[in-house]
């Protein structure tokens, strides 16, 4: 009896793991015992924290201070970003003292031959300024007068951010002593995307995005809105029991299917707690927004933010005779990108609240770029560039690329940068490094 219980049980063991490798398969497109780990990083990965972000008293908000990448970015995630490809320096990236991802605490002080490009925007300009760097670097010394050029990309983009952020930490970062000699800005997305989603939480497009703002003003609700603190509690437990579990690897794919499903289940409770503490009415917090002034034309209002604040970029940069270039970035909710099976899994999504602010933003942000160009800004409308790649290059259903989406727009980048070197002399000689 015991000897059949006992072969019952292993044959039921080989069964389950049999069905649980067969289900990843499904998922993955590939053998769970021979998948690539996610890429790691240098440094081990941070206790969860109930949020990572801080109130900014600059520009809205930034992450915490010396951070590591893992304590931000879900391993899964990272893989796919970093694919194709062996796993990039950038992995041990930390935040710095401003909580950018970044080498260096800013104000940055290079040698005096150094040529800094700074990188604005959100998170898919934050991500091509630490994929995209090395590519920018080799394109750029493809011509013989910057062979032999030290070439610095900073980074001060962020995610989430969008104008006037950028607007607002250009000046700031001019006003701390922060030596530029090219500046570029990558946005669009965020800019349309976020702000249509502040109009619908009735806060004005202008503002920071309520998806970072919100839970921020949660925290920092008054001692008379009680009950919040409990959930606040629970909710930090939850994103730590979540950290753990996803930081584990099981050697079986049984093993990752449990811990799949302890996922999902925190996860989907992380979200009712989230919500719960966005609703129930607006709470007392010491963070407060600037509510909408309707509930309509927040997209309008938006692209026109979108051209007055790139206008406002390049006239703050003229003042320092710093060059500026302006990329419209491309987005998989608009334009023509042909996709196979396995990238539109990855990076369409019906359902995403950010595809109808896109489809309605786009038109207006392209309509905008003659005005842009007319008014002396270098504005590269980039929305096409991936049009006739049909590789895999989005990571995700929002808006970030991989690391060859990240090296076309580096090779675009190096392109404009040197073309408007050739047409422009007077910006040439004004580009000298150590001016």
């Amino acid at each position: 009896m015991v000897r059949v219980l006992a072969v019952n049980l292993v044959v039921f063991a080989v069964l389950a793991e049999l069905a649980a490798a067969a289900f990843y398969f499904v998922q993955q497109r590939e053998l769970y015992y021979t998948r690539l780990p996610p890429p790691a990083a240098d440094a081990p990965p941070a206790p969860a924290a109930l949020t990572t972000f801080r109130i900014s008293p600059y520009f809205g908000f930034a992450r915490a201070p010396r951070l590591p990448l893992s304590a931000m970015v879900e391993p899964d995630r990272l893989q796919r970003m970093t694919q194709p490809g062996a796993a990039p320096a950038w992995l041990s990236t930390h935040s710095n003292n401003y909580g950018f991802l970044s080498a260096h605490d800013y104000p940055y002080a290079p040698a005096a031959r150094s040529f800094i490009i700074g990188i604005f925007g959100g998170s898919v300009a934050q991500w091509f300024a630490l994929q995209g760097a090395a590519r920018l670097q080799a394109e750029l010394r493809t011509a013989p007068a910057w062979r032999d050029r030290d070439i610095v990309v900073l980074n001060f983009a962020a995610g989430g951010y969008k104008q006037p952020q950028q607007l607002l930490l250009l000046n700031f970062l001019l006003a701390i002593g922060q030596r530029l000699d090219y500046a570029v800005n990558i946005d669009g997305f965020n800019e349309v995307a976020l702000a249509g989603i502040n109009v619908a939480a009735g806060t004005a497009a202008a503002m920071p995005s309520v998806q970072h703002m919100d839970p921020l003003a949660a925290l920092a609700s008054l001692p008379s809105e009680r009950g919040r603190f409990a959930q606040l509690a629970e909710l930090d437990d939850a994103k730590m029991r979540l950290a753990d579990l996803r930081a584990s690897s099981s050697p079986l794919a049984l093993g990752w299917l449990l811990d799949s499903l302890r996922q999902r289940i925190l996860a989907r409770r992380i979200q009712a707690l989230a919500q719960a503490l966005a609703g129930g009415g607006t709470p007392r917090s010491l963070i407060e927004l600037v509510p909408a002034e309707s509930a309509s034309g927040g997209i309008e209002q938006a692209a026109a933010l979108w051209a007055q604040t790139s206008q406002l970029m390049q006239r703050s940069l003229d003042a320092q005779r710093i060059p500026y270039l302006q990329i419209l970035q491309p987005n998989q909710y608009f334009g023509h990108k042909p996709m196979r099976a396995d990238e539109l899994r990855i990076a369409v999504n019906l359902q995403s609240g950010y595809r109808p602010f896109v489809e309605a933003g786009y038109p207006l942000l392209r309509a905008a770029v003659p005005q842009l160009r007319a008014a002396g800004v270098a504005v590269l409308d980039a929305t096409a560039l991936f049009d006739n790649d049909a590789d895999t290059i989005y990571a995700d259903d929002c808006c970030h690329f991989n690391q060859r989406g990240n090296d076309a727009l580096a090779k675009l980048v190096a392109a404009a940068i040197l073309e408007a070197t050739q047409r422009a002399p007077a910006s040439a000689a004004r580009m000298e490094p150590g001016r």
